[in-house]
Order: structure tokens, then C-alpha cells, then sequence
């Protein structure tokens, strides 16, 4: 009988290898954390989470495993002016709120899309693949302990 974690593995390993990838011990592992995330996670904090199971794994395995899952749509890179970047599951569209106090990241429904497209002047023939969208504020947190 399997254990519930060596199924999970076996799941993302599958999945990993349906989007065109080797499921290594590092990509399971590494998906699996960010999977598991409540939050959206810098690259420096999967690495100090995963060195938990594999020691002498390196930083920029770590940020060469995440680029591999973003491109391959299993992962989505979130930006945001001056930060480093975090790394979510999610790879469908959605919009964040970003609170400047805590740097705490919200997920959104992406519901403007149609209107922003139709708002936006772009020059002629350009075409719009991805929309990003940040509201920037405090959370209720924050801003009742000001």
C-alpha cells in the first residue's frame, strides 16, 4: 500500500511529464511545496523550504526548476515593481492586491479583462496575450493597526 505523500509525488511526476517535463526529484519536490503554499513564495523561501529534504540542493536549481514550471504553464511568476518575485500554482488568469505593509499577496477573479482590452489605446496591430493587474493598498489588517 502507498502512502498518501508517494501518491501526490506520483501525481505531479504524471503531470510533470504531460507538459513536455522530467519529473526530477527537484521539480516534484519543488511543485509540490508550491502546490501546498498559502501564500505566494519568493524563490529564496521555496529553496529554505526544500533544503529541508534535499540538502545540497542549490539556489539556482531552485530558480532554474520555478522558470521550467512557469514555462511549461504550471507555475505563474507574479511581479511587482521593486520586489522579488513570488511564484504561485496558479497559472490561470487572476488579478492580485498587494498590501504595502506586510507585502502580503491577494488572488483575484480577473473579471475587467474585456473592458481594459476595450479602454486600452495600443499601438496599431498589437495583440494581447496576458493581462497583470495589481491593486496596491493596505489589507484590513494593516490598516486597522495604523
Amino acid at each position: 500500500m502507498q502512502m498518501p505523500g508517494a501518491q501526490v509525488e506520483e501525481q505531479l511526476a504524471a503531470e510533470l511529464a504531460d507538459h513536455g517535463l522530467r519529473a526530477t526529484r527537484q521539480r516534484v519536490a519543488i511543485l509540490n511545496l508550491l502546490r501546498r503554499s498559502t501564500t505566494h513564495p519568493t524563490a529564496i523561501d521555496l529553496h529554505r523550504q526544500v533544503l529541508e529534504a534535499y540538502p545540497n540542493i542549490s539556489r539556482k536549481t531552485v530558480y532554474e526548476v520555478l522558470d521550467s514550471l512557469v514555462a511549461a504553464g504550471l507555475a505563474a511568476r507574479v511581479t511587482d515593481a521593486g520586489e522579488p518575485a513570488r511564484y504561485e500554482p496558479r497559472a490561470d488568469p487572476h488579478y492580485h492586491a498587494h498590501c504595502r505593509i506586510c507585502g502580503r499577496l491577494y488572488d483575484l477573479p480577473a473579471t475587467a479583462d474585456g473592458p481594459l482590452r476595450g479602454s486600452a489605446t495600443l499601438p496599431e496591430g498589437f495583440a494581447v496575450e496576458h493581462i497583470t493587474v495589481t491593486f496596491r493598498g493596505r489589507c484590513a489588517r494593516c490598516r486597522d493597526n495604523i
